[in-house]
């Protein structure tokens, strides 16, 4: 049995109907705010409105949604959720913030990734306020491209790594190396699990997250 048909059988043993087993669905059930982050950011983040915000400096509505989209994620820790609201307080940084946001969303690249992050630590010296956590970063980039983008909880996603032999260049400050590892490393579990062969990126790290 080679790696990927390991965490394939893995997942199975705890969910023998695959995404159709009770236990599944039950879990699911859960975790169904996520849902709710997914299409409020692909609604409100989409490039004409963050553009038609950032020209008219009315920038109201994206900041709502980003807090919902933070608050509803179940992938982000309840202290993350705090910092990112206390960053999002700084007024001053929402117009930055947004900018950074929009460019990483649709225009995604090393350049943009990294002066996303720079914007997110812009209150790191407020250590209740420091944005800059891989669960933060990825949320908004999972929730509106989930077919491309992953969602990082450091601990479990080096668990996976580990168990699959991938070298992640891993740093606790987000990092554009990392995260295309990441993506790498999700994409490539798609390609070969039977299990996650037809789900977003989102399901397939929910079933690589079983097998550690």
């Amino acid at each position: 049995m080679d790696r990927y048909a390991a965490i394939d059988a893995d997942f199975l043993v705890r969910f023998p109907g695959g995404f159709q087993d009770p236990d599944w669905i039950a879990l699911a059930r859960k975790h169904k705010s996520y849902a709710k982050a997914e299409a409020l950011c692909q609604r409100e983040l989409t490039r004409d409105k963050l553009d038609a915000a950032l020209a008219s400096g009315k920038l109201a509505d994206a900041t709502q949604a980003c807090r919902q989209i933070i608050s509803l994620a179940t992938t982000v820790s309840t202290f993350e959720k705090i910092a990112f609201r206390n960053y999002m307080d700084f007024r001053d940084l929402n117009q930055p913030f947004v900018q950074a946001l929009r460019d990483v969303l649709h225009d995604f690249g090393p350049d943009s990734f990294a002066a996303y992050i720079d914007t997110l630590s812009l209150a790191r010296n407020d250590p209740k306020a420091n944005a800059a956590k891989w669960p933060i970063v990825t949320c908004f980039l999972a929730c509106f491209d989930p077919q491309r983008h992953v969602c990082i909880k450091p601990t479990t996603i080096k668990k996976v790594a580990a168990r699959l032999g991938v070298d992640l260049h891993y740093q606790s400050r987000p990092n554009f190396e990392c995260y295309r590892a990441v993506q790498d490393m999700v994409l490539d579990f798609r390609r070969h699990s039977a299990v996650a062969a037809d789900v977003d990126n989102t399901l397939a790290q929910a079933v690589m997250y079983c097998a550690v």
